[in-house]
């Protein structure tokens, strides 16, 4: 029995040596790689907001209709 418990300890320790190891290698490969990406990976421009012109403005009808519908819709969700 007690040749037993040594080889589950044994077993144990090494399990959990394996387990450690392989997570210290991913932390080392996650870090260089965010190090690589930082270094080397392309950065996207920010997106330049576009400036509102007037023929991109709906006309004042649609406007009219839409304050119109979201006024129903207050009114109909209050009840």
């Amino acid at each position: 029995m007690n040749a037993m418990m040594a080889q589950g300890v044994e077993l144990m320790l090494v399990g959990m040596g394996v387990v450690f190891v392989f997570l210290i290698v991913l932390v080392a490969v996650t870090t260089a790689m965010s190090a690589l990406v930082q270094r080397f990976g392309r950065e996207e421009p920010a997106p330049q907001p576009a400036s509102a012109s007037p023929q991109d403005m709906p006309s004042p009808a649609i406007i009219k209709a839409i304050e119109k519908a979201v006024q129903q819709h207050r009114q109909s969700s209050l009840s």
